[in-house]
């Protein structure tokens, strides 16, 4: 089974969703190869399961923000431009059907992005995401559906971070939230990120050699 890279660049998150479902109905009716989705979303709130409507604050009114509740594990988050978003549409094998298994190789995957660019992030005991001395640097919020995963993981590059400031974000009043270029004092390239991130999912789940990659609009 190989991994399939599609990089939806710039991307409304609606648009998004419909390219996410589509790859994960076309997963689970039998197609064998895995898929990895990029993409960096206009800015937009969205709710996961565990979420109150009551933590967006009033901030998607206020700032005038879409917001979508969707299927994923969590509260409310915020995904923006310079966020490296990834959603992963991959089976969890039999005897490898444990999604908080899943998602602790997630951290990993997000650690070793972080640690290659310098920057020493962590997880943190009882909590979902990886962090950064105390501040969270990237969020989790997957769903599974007969085995396959979707949604993923929000690592903040150079996100602007006022717009977690205007709720309450992943149901933690008191979370402060952090970027590679808050830690670094410049950002390094989303492009760059997103490579970091394909090669560090690649070796942590075991794809030999890419499959091809499409780009923006594909």
């Amino acid at each position: 089974m190989g991994l399939r890279v599609r990089d939806l660049g710039r991307c409304a998150y609606a648009a998004a969703m419909r390219v996410q479902d589509d790859v994960l109905m076309r997963k689970m009716e039998g197609e064998a190869d895995d898929c990895l989705l990029l993409v960096e979303h206009d800015p937009v709130y969205t709710l996961g399961r565990g979420a109150d409507a009551a933590d967006l604050c009033g901030a998607a009114e206020r700032l005038g923000l879409p917001v979508f509740r969707v299927s994923r594990g969590g509260g409310v988050t915020f995904h923006g431009p310079g966020q490296l978003v990834a959603y992963p549409v991959l089976t969890l094998a039999q005897g490898g059907r444990d999604v908080h298994r899943y998602v602790r190789r997630l951290e990993s995957v997000l650690i070793g992005v972080c640690r290659q660019f310098g920057v020493a992030a962590q997880r943190r005991e009882g909590l979902t995401g990886v962090w950064v001395d105390g501040a969270k640097i990237a969020s989790i919020g997957v769903g599974v559906r007969r085995w396959t995963t979707f949604h993923g993981i929000a690592l903040n590059v150079s996100t602007d971070l006022k717009f977690f400031r205007h709720v309450v974000p992943c149901r933690m009043p008191d979370v402060r939230m952090t970027s590679l270029a808050v830690e670094l004092g410049a950002a390094p390239a989303l492009a760059e990120v997103g490579v970091a991130f394909v090669d560090h999912f690649r070796a942590e789940f075991g794809y030999a050699e890419p499959l091809g990659e499409t780009r923006a609009g594909a």
